[in-house]
């Protein structure tokens, strides 16, 4: 559209229509707001056109046009209130914003007219357009000339303009804020991002900083200070200045700004200006503030410097300023200075974030290591629970198991999981011997409340006592045990220690001292026994063999003949005679019972010698067997064998003879009335049969007899096993428990000592025997011996090669017997 043309040639509309079509483009509100009267001016045909804006209470000039003149100009000045106008005035650009509506001067000759801007109802300013002859005015060169006043037609369309001009500024002054907002939310987002990302990085976010205050306030020196100077900073700044800086912001928060204008008068500016180069024209400073103190040394932002200023800035809960300066004189606008302080607090939270990751990392790390040491402690109190030999039970004051190491199990046969949180009493009863510890007892009426009942009170003190309890699998256990107060630091007793040494291997060789003692002693006495009565004995018989001699001679004095064996029958009509023969010949039996009564008596009381050799077992047992073969087959009873390949034996072979004839024989006897006989040889691990052999508990048993031999059968990698089993009448418990015995016997005649001997010749050659038999289902006698390599019986003939001879024939005066 032309905007030349004449005021008279166009329609409200068409003003309109123009006005907003050429000012709508525009998108900068000062743009805008200062060509609003230069375009308003062409197109309403009017000589001046000032806009007014509302500042607080008072409306302020924004912008002005005279004619098509740009600038400002003498006539212009002489319409402008250049002044600021107070809404509460009587100038008439006053009196149109408080009533909202025209205000036109003078009244009949309307030469100007205020109009209100109005926007949704407010007021934002007032829009003042002036026709006619002003001083100073020159319309000569001007196309159409302005009319010299306002007509009423005229009034509607400034109204309309005014509408236009309102809303034109307000939706671009909303727009630019919107803009600016926008623009400043960004800014806010990004410096967020760069600080989140370098978190973990003092140097980084120092850069980000600086960046950021550059780019927000066009600074042309920026620096960021921590609580201590820092490494390569600008030398603009002095080490008096940073004091006095940390020293001002101590007492208040609020953001320094200094402007160089020569006050000289001013001492507090100017002793901040008087460390500042002379170039420096404004200069701000915005602190870094933390939301709490750190209590922790050396935990200040900047890892450098004093520590004077780190412990002032500490107390102040400063984590540093953002210093910049201008070297020209510039006034931080509002928005400016806002987006510091943010940027400021972002620092600082990112600082202080990073305080508090390293005071976590440190906690953490401390308690990684308490954590440590707490279970390396608690580790080596377990390791020296589990190393102790002895056991160890600990209870609390119910009497419940609370701990119980590897020994306990050991010795008792129950793992851990099985006795925790039960009764001490239920694994090791202790009462019989222990009267005053509390132990649980079931509830007397069943609706009474499962609880523990305590017969009476563990008094706290030191107890000590052997008991004799039997295990989980019913192995009798004979147990050292003291019984200690449980206390904690305060010393208040919260249960008991229970410690127990197992002392049955120990009582085993008490018991077995005490035994071949008895035996010892029982076998000195058999010894002279039957040294006296051996004499009486061949007396005896060489006078009843005398005697019978002499009877039969005097039966037969013509004849000169000899009887055919010495104590044999005689045969004599006399009846007188025959019956004194008879006689004889009993005495003589009964002579010759006595002498084998005798000779076991000096075979169980001599000490045994081996006299090794290398021989077949299967070969003695064939030669045993085809001996007692006619009793076998007069019994009625049948004899089955079972032999595994097996090498040859280092053993003495007569002992050996003996034990399995008399082991044969009472199977024989037991077997009264015929049954089955079996004999069984094969060889076993050592490891199984040493662990047997420790193992035998209420049972007849055998150990190693004291030898040169026992401390070797470590290498001896096999044993010899020999099970001889019948189907007699077999044996009760009790009967079992002294079969060993010397002069048990449960047979009518004997005197008991067949198994005694059979024993100690077994244990002579390192071996042991074993009985297992029940009433009615017969009996079976196992004999395990030492299976003797060639190589080990050279090793230890050389050992015992020194050894005197006459040690190896104690007792050769009864060896004929």
């Amino acid at each position: 559209m032309d905007v030349g043309q004449r005021h008279e040639q166009r329609s409200t509309p068409e003003i309109l229509t123009a006005l907003l079509n050429e000012l709508s483009a525009i998108t900068d509100y000062r743009t805008l707001r200062d060509s609003i009267p230069r375009r308003l001016t062409l197109l309403l045909n009017c000589q001046c056109v000032l806009l007014y804006q509302r500042v607080d209470e008072t409306l302020q000039l924004a912008s002005a046009s005279f004619g098509e003149k740009p600038g400002w100009s003498a006539a212009l000045l002489a319409v402008a209130h250049i002044n600021p106008v107070r809404l509460s005035s009587d100038i008439p650009e006053a009196r149109a914003w408080r009533e909202r509506r025209p205000v036109c001067q003078p009244v009949n000759q309307v030469k100007s007219i205020m109009v209100p801007l109005l926007y949704r109802q407010q007021c934002i300013g007032v829009l003042s357009a002036l026709r006619g002859s002003l001083e100073g005015s020159e319309e000569e060169g001007r196309e159409d000339p302005v009319p010299g006043i306002w007509s009423a037609d005229d009034l509607p369309l400034l109204e309309a303009a005014a509408g236009i001009v309102a809303l034109l500024l307000e939706n671009t002054r909303l727009l630019e804020h919107d803009r600016m907002r926008i623009h400043e939310l960004s800014l806010l987002n990004s410096i967020s991002s760069q600080i989140h990302c370098s978190l973990y990085e003092v140097e980084r976010i120092r850069s980000i900083v600086t960046q950021r205050v550059r780019e927000i306030a066009s600074a042309d020196l920026c620096e960021l200070l921590g609580p201590t100077p820092l490494e390569g900073k600008g030398d603009w700044l002095t080490p008096i200045l940073c004091e006095r800086l940390f020293q001002r912001f101590q007492d208040q928060s609020s953001p320094l700004i200094l402007e160089r204008m020569g006050q000289e008068n001013d001492g507090y500016e100017n002793g901040y200006l008087l460390e500042l180069p002379i170039e420096i024209k404004t200069f701000f400073a915005i602190p870094l503030l933390s939301a709490r103190s750190f209590g922790r040394s050396g935990s200040a932002s900047f890892p450098h410097g004093s520590g004077r200023l780190s412990e002032e800035a500490n107390e102040s809960k400063i984590l540093g300023i953002i210093v910049g300066g201008m070297y020209r004189p510039w006034k931080l606008r509002q928005t400016e200075l806002t987006l510091l302080q943010v940027l400021a607090s972002q620092a600082g939270a990112a600082l202080e974030n990073m305080h508090l990751m390293d005071e976590v990392v440190e906690a953490r790390n401390e308690a990684r290591k308490l954590l440590r040491q707490v279970l390396d402690d608690q580790r080596l109190k377990e390791l020296i629970l589990e190393s102790i030999p002895s056991g160890l039970i600990t209870t609390d004051l119910e009497g419940r198991i609370q701990t119980f190491n590897h020994a306990a199990e050991a010795v008792l046969g129950y793992s851990s999981f099985e006795v925790l949180g039960q009764s001490l009493h239920k694994f090791l009863d202790l009462r019989s011997t222990f009267s005053s510890l509390p132990y649980a007892q079931p509830p007397k009426t069943p609706g009474q409340p499962q609880e523990l009942l305590y017969t009476s009170t563990y008094t706290g003190e030191v107890q000590q006592g052997t008991v004799t309890i039997e295990d989980r699998y019913d192995r009798e256990l004979v147990l050292e045990v003291t019984i200690n107060p449980l206390c904690n630091d305060l010393g208040e007793r919260i249960g008991m220690l229970v410690a127990f040494t197992d002392m049955t291997s120990m009582h085993r060789l008490e018991e077995e001292k005490r035994r071949l003692d008895r035996l010892a002693s029982l076998g000195e006495m058999a010894a002279g026994v039957a040294h006296e009565v051996r004499n009486p004995l061949a007396s005896i018989k060489t006078s009843i063999q005398m005697l019978q001699v002499d009877l039969l001679a005097e039966e037969l004095p013509g004849e000169d003949s000899e009887p055919s064996k010495a104590g044999g029958p005689i045969e004599s009509g006399d009846e007188g005679a025959a019956w004194v023969q008879q006689s004889i010949a009993v005495i003589l039996k009964e002579v010759e019972r006595l002498d084998t009564i005798v000779r076991d008596l000096l075979l169980f009381a001599k000490n045994g010698q081996l006299h090794r050799t290398r021989c077949s077992f299967p070969d003695i047992c064939q030669l045993v067997l085809s001996m007692l073969q006619p009793r076998f087959h007069a019994a009625g009873i049948a004899v089955h064998q079972v032999y595994d390949e097996l090498v040859p034996a280092w053993i003495d072979r007569g002992q050996i003879e003996q034990v399995l004839l008399n082991l044969c024989l009472n199977a024989l006897q037991a077997m009264s009335d015929g049954g089955i006989l079996t004999l069984s040889c094969r060889s076993i691990a050592a490891t199984y049969a040493i662990r047997q052999r420790s193992d035998l508990q209420g049972r007849a048993y055998a150990i190693n007899a004291p030898g040169s031999h026992v401390s070797k059968e470590a290498s001896v990698q096999q044993w010899l096993e020999c099970v001889i089993s019948d189907t007699g009448v077999g044996m009760t418990p009790d009967q079992l428990q002294h079969i060993f015995q010397p002069f048990y016997t449960t047979k009518a005649h004997g005197i008991g000592l067949g198994l005694a001997i059979s024993r100690r010749l077994v244990e002579d050659h390192g071996g042991y025997l074993l009985i297992e038999s029940h009433l009615g289902y017969g009996a079976t006698v196992v004999m395990r011996l030492p299976l003797l390599t060639d190589a080990y019986m050279q090793a230890l003939q050389r050992a015992e090669g020194g050894e005197k001879e006459g040690e190896r024939h104690n007792e050769s005066d009864n060896s004929h017997y």
